[in-house]
């Protein structure tokens, strides 16, 4: 009985780590500027005839006026229309299980992204991958442009960052795993205040950019490997129970 007991622990102990996800993900850090392009992102700017959202592909250079393949965009033409000294909640989020991409805007303020308020992407021009579907990003970058916005209430999954406003000129700021791990599962939530119109174009924008695609490694988690190792300890009581 004590053998097929501790037979039966051992197994368990084995079976729970089953489908665990292979890397954690850690909370999310500031760090320094990696000095590598961006890949895919988010922009919620002024585009001249009003404020604008859109997902995008971004070419070799990471400034804010060189994106392309930029999908529909959401509020093209100021409708509804976009109020000064108002806060708007965003939201931008990646997942490497789909390799889907999103973006939602708040435009109406009932706290929830409905219809006409969100994109979502999973087509892009990659150089030498199909998709980023099985993906994380070493880094974040959120870069704001201009002197009339701000971001506030910034959280990065589920990590709190103080209120980011430009001074006339690009702030940049970057953002990885403080465990070194990719980051596979990506959500930014916060609210942006636009105080003027700006100028045309770039001015002002905000722009959620994913630096370095990788493909994690499957490593088990701390909490796998512990699982993994009362399971051997089983095995081993077992068997020593057995010859006796």
């Amino acid at each position: 009985m004590r053998t097929k007991s501790a037979l039966a622990c051992a197994t368990a102990a084995m079976a729970l780590s089953i489908g665990l996800p292979v890397t954690a993900q850690a909370a999310v850090v500031t760090v320094a500027n990696p000095n590598i392009s961006s890949d895919i992102g988010a922009r919620i700017r002024w585009g001249g005839t009003g404020f604008e959202a859109s997902l995008f592909d971004s070419d070799s250079s990471p400034s804010p006026g060189n994106q392309i393949n930029q999908s529909p965009t959401l509020n093209p033409v100021g409708t509804p229309v976009w109020q000064l000294n108002v806060g708007y909640g965003f939201k931008v989020t990646f997942d490497s299980a789909t390799g889907e991409l999103g973006l939602g805007v708040d435009f109406n303020g009932d706290n929830s992204f409905g219809a006409g308020e969100t994109l979502l992407r999973t087509a892009f021009s990659l150089p030498g991958l199909t998709s980023y579907q099985g993906y994380g990003f070493n880094y974040l970058q959120v870069a704001g442009n201009g002197s009339v916005s701000n971001l506030s209430n910034l959280k990065i999954n589920g990590s709190s960052f103080p209120t980011i406003t430009p001074a006339g000129v690009q702030t940049d700021t970057y953002f990885a795993d403080s465990s070194g791990n990719p980051l596979t599962q990506i959500d930014i939530t916060g609210t942006l205040t636009f105080t003027g119109q700006g100028s045309a174009g770039e001015n002002p924008a905000w722009n959620f950019r994913f630096i370095s695609p990788e493909q994690p490694s499957a490593v088990p988690e701390p909490g796998s490997l512990a699982l993994l190792a009362l399971g051997g300890l089983g095995l081993a009581a077992a068997r020593r129970r057995k010859k006796a």
